[in-house]
């Protein structure tokens, strides 16, 4: 069993962006949990936001003592979100035996060849953020239903029940966006048969290119009068577009971002509300569902006890199992209270 040390040690190491080809390999205890947590990319401060949240189940964890193991976090991701720059750092990471690899995927199919190679040489893989095909555990950024259903309702609040929507996405095959939009459809179709979805632009998670696409919708759409963003970096982007243009009022925006980004655009009316959930609880909840994962504690409609969040059941899903963060709603009233 570790000892108090032990127990208490951090590897909590600063974010990386190392090509795969001599990648700097840690330091392990032998009588720790040690996880790999692997962002998107990294570089932004959505992600040093989950990157406080692991540090800090880590922390948690590891002061909880009473003979159980500890934890040693090695937080590494590419600088840009490529799939491929993933998959070299997992190859490189593989030889290092890790307990667990935990990955938010930038592609959920390219990514299996090399999640199957680190299950197959004894690393347990889960996938949080960005979900993979194959995975023994997701932890979802929030409720998919929940989320779509509720920037849905926004649109038609803002600008009527009959609004005509632009989506503006990260990538085509981002696995949580595309969930996000199907159920954003179907609230369209069930609850507001007049709405119609106009179409899916694609910015990748770039905020001057989401300003640009926005820009080209205001111009190439003309009846369109609302504009759905999703992707953290892009709602602001699309919001500077919105604003310009001055169409605040006139045409709705909503999505997912951060208070921080977006509170000039709460304040001034341009996107009312966005949605989003706690990103360091995210990282938070990641890291405790890996480490009953890694104890054989996580189990479907078993709860667990995840540190300063309570309790989580895991859920059955299409795969294996996921646990959910609730909505978070941020407007005028409440924005200024967050500091991510």
């Amino acid at each position: 069993m570790p000892n108090q040390l032990t127990r208490r040690m951090l590897i909590g190491l600063a974010t990386l962006a190392l090509p795969a080809i001599g990648l700097a390999q840690p330091s392990w205890a032998a009588d720790s949990f040690r996880m790999v947590v692997m962002p998107k990319f990294v570089g932004i401060s959505y992600y040093d936001a989950v990157e406080q949240g692991v540090k800090e189940a880590a922390k948690d964890i590891n002061a909880a003592g009473g003979g159980a193991p500890g934890v040693e976090i090695q937080w590494i991701g590419p600088t840009t979100p490529s799939v491929d720059k993933q998959i070299e750092m997992i190859d490189s990471i593989i030889p290092t035996k890790p307990d667990l690899i935990a990955v938010a995927a930038n592609d959920p199919a390219a990514i299996v060849p090399v999640l199957k190679k680190a299950k197959a040489a004894g690393i347990h893989v889960m996938s949080f953020d960005g979900d993979t095909d194959f995975r023994e555990a997701f932890t979802n950024l929030v409720d998919y239903q929940a989320i779509g259903a509720a920037m849905t309702k926004s649109v038609a609040d803002q600008v009527g029940e009959d609004a005509r929507v632009a989506i503006i996405t990260t990538t085509l095959t981002a696995p949580n966006q595309n969930q996000w939009i199907d159920v954003i459809k179907k609230t369209a179709a069930e609850k507001y048969p007049k709405m119609q979805v106009l179409g899916i632009w694609p910015a990748g998670e770039d905020t001057n290119k989401a300003y640009q696409t926005a820009q080209s919708l205001i111009q190439s759409q003309p009846t369109m009068n609302a504009i759905i963003v999703l992707g953290v970096g892009n709602v602001p982007g699309a919001a500077k577009a919105v604003d310009e243009a001055q169409k605040g009022g006139k045409i709705a925006l909503v999505g997912n971002s951060t208070p921080s980004l977006m509170k000039k655009y709460i304040d001034n009316g341009v996107s009312p509300e966005v949605f989003l959930w706690n990103p360091i609880d995210q990282g938070y909840l990641t890291v405790y569902t890996a480490y009953n994962l890694l104890q054989d504690t996580l189990k479907v409609g078993t709860p667990f006890k995840a540190g300063r969040l309570g309790d989580y059941t895991p859920q059955a899903d299409s795969q294996n199992l996921e646990v959910a963060l609730p909505v978070l709603e941020f407007t005028k009233d409440n924005a200024g209270q967050f500091n991510f």
